[in-house]
């Protein structure tokens, strides 16, 4: 009976979707401890074709081969990464073990731990490049076989490796691209990238908190990419997220005042154009955000922080690009303390002046203080 089993497991390994699946594995379950020894040899010894992956769950479900077991045995780095493609497309519950057993305290495990975040690496760049390459979102479809806190961990390492690094983490150079990426990334939005996305800020405090801490760190981190993320979290949220994203903007604008960096005030800028792109119920238009944050800050700054912000917002402006943005900033009155009008002046006159630059020869600017 076993050569027998072992003749179909090799026909199911080098064929998809063979019929009598459920005859197959009543065979496996019945089988005696030095049977499924020959079984399991069978399969470790044959190539990995197209039905692997399928027959190595059954396998696995019978407790005769585990995909960390198989995963360890092997000693070519390529075909690892071939067999971690195929799991990473399709058997989501022989994903799903090899995390249960990785990123812990063993030598095992450990190696576990880099095949699979060599693995994730590698997919994350290729969605970057092709935001549908692979067929389906394995976040989503692993997460019904992982407790909270081995969900929690995948998404961890997915987000870094989405967003740490210097790759467009500049805020000089993302305050003159927002719009470009905005487009780019609003191309992909039904993609499995996007889909991955969104099991990634399922969370929203989570996501949040994650990226303030990296702010306050001053980590280098894809702006690019965390403004993506903020838009994907930002199309469905409840009151209480609105008030996260609330809270979370007035801090990076407390920042700016506190600190006088510019990178701050730059991130502030940054980040509620694109909360206010996205979804206007959340903060109103930018038109109404930056009236009440900037418009108004004279009631809730100092003097000398009201010059400061202002300055520094005059330094920003040879890096804006955006036009809709500075006929806000040019248009919008700013409530100045006393003797410092003449900073408002100077910045509105200096924002009319970015604006003819950018704009066509032929038209015409027409604002108003």
């Amino acid at each position: 009976m076993v050569q027998h089993i072992v003749k179909e497991t090799r026909r199911r390994i080098g064929m998809q979707e063979l019929p009598y699946e459920e005859e197959y594995r009543a065979q496996l379950k019945h089988l005696g401890c030095k049977e499924k020894e020959i079984v399991r040899e069978a399969f470790l010894r044959h190539e990995w074709n197209v039905g692997s992956a399928r027959v190595l769950n059954l396998l696995q479900d019978e407790h005769i081969l585990t995909a960390s077991e198989y995963i360890l045995s092997l000693d070519s780095t390529e075909l690892i990464q071939q067999i971690m493609n195929d799991l990473l497309e399709t058997e989501f519950t022989l994903l799903a073990h090899l995390v249960k057993y990785a990123f812990q305290d063993n030598v095992h495990s450990q190696s576990l731990t880099t095949i699979l975040r060599e693995s994730f690496r590698s997919l994350v760049a290729d969605l970057k490049e092709n935001p549908n390459v692979i067929p389906r979102n394995y976040l989503h479809a692993a997460k019904a076989h992982l407790r909270p806190a081995e969900l929690e961990m995948i998404k961890n390492e997915h987000l870094q490796l989405l967003l740490l690094g210097q790759e467009q983490s500049d805020p000089e150079i993302a305050i003159g691209c927002q719009q470009i990426w905005r487009e780019e990334m609003r191309a992909a939005d039904a993609s499995i990238l996007c889909g991955l996305i969104v099991e990634l800020v399922h969370e929203k405090a989570h996501y949040i908190g994650v990226l303030q801490d990296w702010i306050d760190k001053s980590c280098a981190f894809s702006l690019k990419y965390a403004l993506y993320l903020l838009h994907v979290m930002c199309t469905a949220v409840q009151n209480a997220e609105e008030r996260l994203l609330k809270d979370f903007v007035k801090g990076l604008f407390r920042a700016v005042v506190d600190t006088g960096l510019m990178s701050k005030l730059q991130l502030l800028l940054l980040f509620a154009r694109e909360i206010c792109a996205t979804n206007g119920a959340i903060m109103g238009t930018y038109s109404a955000w930056y009236k009440q944050t900037i418009g108004e800050m004279r009631y809730v700054v100092k003097r000398d922080e009201f010059i400061r912000t202002m300055e520094l917002l005059t330094a920003l402006l040879p890096l804006e690009t955006d036009l809709e943005a500075l006929n806000v900033h040019a248009s919008i009155a700013i409530s100045a303390p006393a003797k410092c009008n003449d900073y408002v002046l100077n910045y509105k006159q200096l924002c009319r002046a970015q604006i003819a630059q950018l704009k066509p020869a032929d038209e015409t600017i027409v604002l108003e203080d």
